[in-house]
């Protein structure tokens, strides 16, 4: 069994745009959501592919918002190779990705809430590689919230996602 899983954002080097106020509520999903917004109109991209789909239909506003939403309950799933999960809840994508553990391999299985069917429904990765696209993912948004918000840095959980 071998993977094409991948999950990647590209993160601007810079906002284009003037920075917005902070949010008004400093509530985590609030942020992420916000931020998302901002960043879904500068240069930057996230993508998904796997399960025999070489591109999801992801956006920067949307779905990284969920995505990103659920990355520090996963992470920590991950690292501690418990139980892990993200749902991709977004209107016409509704795909859950869960993760099990074997030693230094994790098997991802993938269900759909939609006609579209995963083909293969399990893809194989390893472990390093697993946490290591998910931080890039944790550490590039939390670059970006230093850009947009530079106040927030060290706000949880993002001033632990790399600096």
């Amino acid at each position: 069994m071998s993977t094409s899983f991948k999950v990647n954002f590209l993160a601007p080097d810079s906002i284009v745009s003037e920075a917005p106020a902070l949010p008004s509520s400093l509530e985590f999903e609030s942020v992420v959501m916000d931020l998302c917004a901002v960043l879904a109109e500068n240069e930057c991209s996230f993508e998904v592919s796997g399960f025999g789909q070489l591109e999801w239909p992801v956006d920067v506003k949307y779905d990284l918002s969920t995505f990103v939403e659920q990355l520090p309950e996963a992470l920590r799933g991950i690292r501690d190779r418990t139980s892990a999960e993200i749902d991709f809840y977004g209107q016409g994508l509704e795909r859950r990705l869960i993760f099990e553990f074997k030693g230094e391999l994790v098997n991802i299985s993938c269900e759909s809430r939609t006609n579209w069917v995963p083909k293969p429904n399990v893809e194989e990765i390893g472990y390093q590689e697993l946490l290591s696209m998910l931080e890039s993912v944790a550490s590039k948004f939390a670059s970006s919230l230093r850009l947009v918000w530079p106040q927030l840095e060290n706000k949880d959980p993002f001033c632990n996602w790399g600096k």
